[in-house]
């Protein structure tokens, strides 16, 4: 794996592209976003020991449907299906790993899906307060209302209630 920096704001990803690589983020945040009706929906944000990537891309090199891009300067391990593959099929010890990752990673998108079917906006700020309050210091506003799924006005008012 090779470290990489990123630019604040740099595009690591686009849609359509397909998704040859997976960065292991040391430093900094990633935003995981798609685009729909014009606008941007944010579907994911990595931090400090997350992995960011398009895994269902990475994996059939198929057409991305996701963006990712640099919320802040960032330092990352970045490593390809190409050199990974090797290591990641010969290695029995590294399987135990690679199952705990991805079952940690399908339980964090079960229960984002699971609150906006179960909560209401305001329990979903709350959920996300109580689970991930470095979110509000590190995303901007206009970002999180769309990965809560409601209006910045909405979330405005749902914080300012709260205060």
């Amino acid at each position: 794996m090779q470290i990489k920096h990123f630019n604040k704001g740099e595009v690591i990803l686009k849609e359509g592209q397909v998704c040859r690589h997976f960065y292991f983020i040391l430093q900094g945040c990633i935003r995981g976003f798609r685009m729909k009706d014009g606008r941007e929906v944010n579907t994911n944000f990595y931090f400090e020991e997350d992995i960011a990537s398009d895994f269902i891309s990475f994996r059939d090199e198929t057409p991305s449907k996701f963006y990712l891009v640099a919320l802040e300067e960032c330092i990352v391990y970045c490593g390809s299906k190409k050199e990974a593959s090797p290591v990641f099929l010969n290695e029995p010890s590294l399987h135990a790993i690679l199952f705990r990752f991805f079952q940690a990673l399908y339980f964090k998108q079960m229960e984002h899906s699971n609150g906006f079917r179960l909560l209401d906006p305001e329990e979903r700020y709350k959920y996300m307060l109580e689970r991930n309050p470095q979110y509000l210091q590190r995303i901007p506003l206009s970002y999180l209302a769309s990965y809560l799924g409601m209006s910045r006005e909405t979330l405005s008012r749902i914080r300012k209630k709260r205060s």
